[in-house]
């Protein structure tokens, strides 16, 4: 092992789909990253963490949602270089709403605001990594690895 070896934070983020197949959005708000744009539940993984495990423990903190690790599947990998200059790795899931839950703002902190809209009509403006990883879901189904900011 080598001194020089790459090290990249890791965030999932969860496409959580409604009975009509619409998606959950969280406004950003009050964290200096992002602030009055919309994204989806997602926070970073953890020291000895899975990224599904990160994935349900983040739904639950934030928005009060209850998701089984097994409900989870893997919709997009996306190697990203952010707009501070860090690289990361986001692994976006999706899931269904669990019957009779709802989600709730359990961050304001965090996020002012939560709507559910289909992908071709998310709310605007979306933070560009975000709105980047659902067009390649939604234009190349199947594609498991996206790259964002490498230009």
């Amino acid at each position: 092992m080598t001194k020089d070896r790459h090290r990249m934070a890791v965030a999932a983020h969860l496409l959580l789909r409604d009975s009509d197949g619409r998606v959950l959005f969280m406004r950003r708000a009050k964290t200096g990253y992002a602030d009055g744009q919309w994204a989806v539940p997602a926070g970073h993984v953890e020291s000895g963490e899975t990224i599904v495990a990160a994935c349900v423990r983040e739904t639950r903190e934030e928005i009060g949602v209850s998701l089984e690790c097994c409900g989870l599947s893997t919709a997009l990998v996306q190697h990203k270089l952010d707009v501070d200059g860090e690289e990361r790795i986001d692994v976006f899931f999706a899931a269904e709403l669990p019957d009779g839950q709802q989600p709730t703002i359990n961050e304001p902190d965090r996020c002012d605001a939560v709507v559910w809209a289909t992908v071709l009509n998310a709310p605007a403006p979306l933070v560009p990594y975000v709105a980047a990883a659902l067009r390649t879901i939604s234009d190349s189904p199947g594609t498991s690895l996206a790259y964002f900011g490498f230009d």
